[in-house]
């Protein structure tokens, strides 16, 4: 009944609600599994955080240089990363190895997002000029693609410059998302 509560005074005042996750602090990943769940990568463990339980459970490990993901069943997908020092364009400055595949690339990238067969990737280097990428891991095909955007829905999590873990809602513009994609998608 409190949530219930919460809920329509958020809706009534438009206000912004703000919860600290508890337990975790800089996290090197934040992954949406779905609606209800989030993953946190810290360290070497793999954390599973229950938005609607407020629960945190530990779902598995990974090395210091491996990203996370998604594959097609939902299972963990890790990806190693690898980056050489190289003396000519001939050589490969990353090496990712996910699925026993082993994808070499010239340029020097890091994963940002990993679902499926699709590898998300951006220039490793901050003082390089940011380019971003599209990998088949099926293929091993690299395409250039725009920056990828990103989508204000009104449900976010953020971490704060202490490094504390929020989830943060603004019910008004969650809600106005959802009507207008019921609205304008389903016609």
């Amino acid at each position: 009944m409190k949530t219930f509560f919460l809920l329509i005074g958020l809706l009534i005042s438009g206000d912004t609600y703000s919860k600290l996750i508890p337990n975790i602090t800089n996290p090197e990943q934040i992954i949406w599994e779905d609606i209800d769940h989030v993953l946190f990568v810290k360290d070497e463990n793999i954390f599973e955080y229950d938005i609607l339980k407020d629960e945190m459970t530990k779902i598995g490990e990974r090395k210091e240089n491996e990203f996370v993901g998604f594959g097609k069943d939902g299972n963990l997908l890790l990806c190693e990363i690898n980056h050489f020092v190289i003396s000519s364009y001939d050589e490969f400055s990353t090496v990712f190895k996910i699925n026993g595949k082993e994808l070499k690339f010239f340029p020097t990238i890091q994963p940002i997002s990993l679902r499926e067969d699709v590898i998300v990737a951006k220039t490793a280097l901050d003082f390089l000029e940011q380019h971003y990428y599209e990998i088949h891991i099926s293929d091993g095909s690299i395409k250039e693609i725009p920056r990828p955007g990103y989508i204000e829905s009104g449900f976010a999590i953020y971490v704060d410059n202490s490094g504390d873990v929020l989830i943060r809602l603004n019910l008004r513009e969650f809600l106005r998302n959802i009507f207008y994609e019921l609205i304008y998608t389903n016609t």
